[in-house]
């Protein structure tokens, strides 16, 4: 199984916190690669609450008699003390992200955003993979003020999933561009070429294109470098990867090139913008 995971405390604990409005305790990203079944069972729930989202492929939830399949795009939310019961399976791909969160003001926040049943449709939006990996990192660091960040990234999240649910469907080209936008920020590493990617959406290429600009205001190569510089910013600020070792995370294979199209779009050489982020802690 691929974990990706970031908790407030040291471990996956169940905090309930009542003297702030609303605090994420925990998120993670889940991918089964070899397993075939992985099975998560809480007869008597959890003192938090727990997001669950699908990015790809699916999760099943209920009794094995009469599961719901949670598919691409969906949300299962638990609220505390709700019963849990929860699969992936191998042959469904399934792509998760989750999140623990607590406060005062959640069943508010929540209500305010309409977010009041167990299951929904959130779609698949670039934002949702960005949100929930900022978190994880966030809680992996600890740089002072995570958890106000963490718990604003929560609170968007929740508003985002909010407005997908209620807007309700969307045209064939938006869910489209979705999946393309979440596909972007989960594999920025891999060679994304446009016209494998409108092969894939049943689109030319230029309608691809024009579709992609229509949806983020800039074309596709040039989303993909905006993703890849960030990541790119990220690990210049905070790791000590060398140069090298940060192209070849954030997907070029040539620490030259990287050089070149990180100075291009940030006006300073890799090493210029890690050395000015230090000077000025």
């Amino acid at each position: 199984m691929f974990q990706f995971t970031g908790y407030l405390g040291e471990f996956d604990e169940e905090l309930v916190r009542e003297d702030v409005d609303f605090l994420v305790t925990s998120c993670g990203h889940y991918r089964l690669e070899n397993r075939p079944v992985f099975e998560t069972v809480r007869p008597e729930g959890r003192l938090d609450y727990q997001l669950l989202f699908a990015a790809g492929g699916s999760l099943f939830t209920g009794e094995p008699d009469c599961e719901a399949r949670i598919g691409a795009g969906q949300a299962l939310l638990f609220r505390p003390g709700e019963p849990q019961r929860y699969r992936y399976f191998l042959a469904d791909a399934p792509d998760v992200f989750w999140m623990h969160f607590t406060g005062r003001q959640a069943e508010r926040i929540l209500a305010a955003n309409g977010l009041e049943g167990r299951c929904f449709r959130a779609g698949l939006r670039g934002e949702y993979p960005a949100l929930f990996e900022r978190m994880i990192r966030e809680f992996q660091l600890r740089r002072p003020g995570f958890a106000l960040l963490c718990a604003g990234c929560g609170m968007e999240l929740l508003a985002l999933m909010g407005r997908a649910a209620r807007q309700g469907d969307s045209s064939d080209t938006d869910e489209a561009m979705e999946e393309v936008l979440a596909l972007f920020h989960r594999d920025f590493r891999e060679e994304l070429r446009v016209a494998d990617l409108a092969r894939r959406m049943g689109m030319s290429e230029c309608w691809f294109i024009r579709s992609f600009k229509a949806r983020t205001g800039m074309t596709p190569q040039r989303y993909l470098t905006q993703i890849r510089l960030g990541q790119a910013r990220e690990l210049l600020s905070s790791s000590t990867l060398n140069i090298g070792e940060i192209a070849a995370v954030c997907g070029y294979e040539n620490a030259l090139y990287f050089s070149r199209v990180f100075r291009k779009y940030t006006g300073l050489s890799p090493r210029a913008f890690r050395e000015s982020r230090r000077e000025g802690l």
